[in-house]
């Protein structure tokens, strides 16, 4: 049983690794095009407060649902969709995997404040024939799965911002999107310089940006490619973003679907979920 809990918790924490850099994803500005026709050498106000107001718009949203495809450092190639909610928490990930070092599809559920993470029937292999791993979610230290929980509480405008601070963000042009008329922003941010507040900007907010600085920077990203694509109503469209990690290439599109939808996640039936915390509360007793 010990030698199960093990490799169970390998295989959760490879699965939560790719939800999380696709949460993260979700919550981020894209990479930009290296195409700068007809771009203007330096940023103009009007294209910085397009931006803006676009990050502002995000900022309201209390739920957000999107597809996401492309490549994860370590993980290979990935697509799947994906909704959430902020309050109350709740995350449903459907990915599949490719190329890296899980490969196939899984499933990762937040209800709460616990994570249930599925792989149909690789799981069910590894977790003696049940298809889902439940795992409590702590505050406690930034490696665990407390990572999930941050991610889940996390501004939807937070990496969005960066693309605003940019200092060649730029208009590209006009783009149709899915069938939506968009306009297409673009620039690049060297995350090693220090984050600096701006003029206006309250201290928490500064406080997200500088932990999403951070979170690129422990991916060993130097230089971020971001493009964001706004539609009517200064609604972002797309993000992609790409950036050169330790692990590889970071090249991800998230197409946003609904915007302050109710997200309803309903937890694995208990018969099909593997609980290691209530398997050692009860091996607890029975030791007294």
């Amino acid at each position: 049983m010990a030698d199960r809990s093990r490799i169970s918790s390998r295989v959760a924490g490879a699965l939560l690794t790719t939800a999380v850099m696709g949460l993260t994803a979700a919550c981020t500005a894209g990479g930009p095009s290296d195409d700068r026709s007809g771009a203007s050498e330096r940023p103009d106000a009007a294209t910085v407060a397009a931006v803006r107001k676009a990050v502002d718009k995000g900022t309201g949203l209390n739920s957000l649902s999107y597809r996401v495809a492309g490549k994860v450092p370590g993980q290979g190639t990935v697509e799947g969709k994906a909704s959430f909610s902020v309050r109350p928490r709740a995350v449903d990930m459907r990915m599949t995997a490719a190329g890296g070092m899980k490969d196939g599809a899984f499933s990762v559920r937040l209800v709460g404040d616990a994570v249930y993470v599925g792989g149909g029937g690789k799981a069910a292999a590894v977790l003696g024939g049940k298809h889902w791993l439940k795992i409590a979610m702590t505050d406690q230290g930034d490696g665990g799965f407390g990572g999930m929980q941050r991610q889940a509480d996390q501004d939807p405008a937070a990496q969005a911002s960066l693309l605003s601070r940019s200092d060649d963000v730029r208009k590209v042009g006009q783009e149709t999107v899915d069938g939506v008329r968009t306009t297409h922003y673009a620039g690049v941010v060297d995350v090693t310089e220090p984050a600096e507040k701006s003029a206006g900007q309250s201290p928490s907010a500064a406080e997200r940006r500088a932990k999403v600085i951070e979170q690129y920077r422990q991916l060993g990203v130097r230089e971020l490619k971001l493009d964001l694509w706004v539609g009517p109503g200064d609604r972002t469209v797309k993000f992609r973003e790409r950036a050169r990690a330790a692990q590889g290439p970071l090249d991800l599109s998230i197409r946003f679907l609904d915007g302050n939808k109710p997200v309803a996640v309903q937890a694995p039936p208990a018969s099909d979920t593997v609980d290691p915390e209530h398997k050692l509360r009860e091996a607890s007793r029975r030791l007294g």
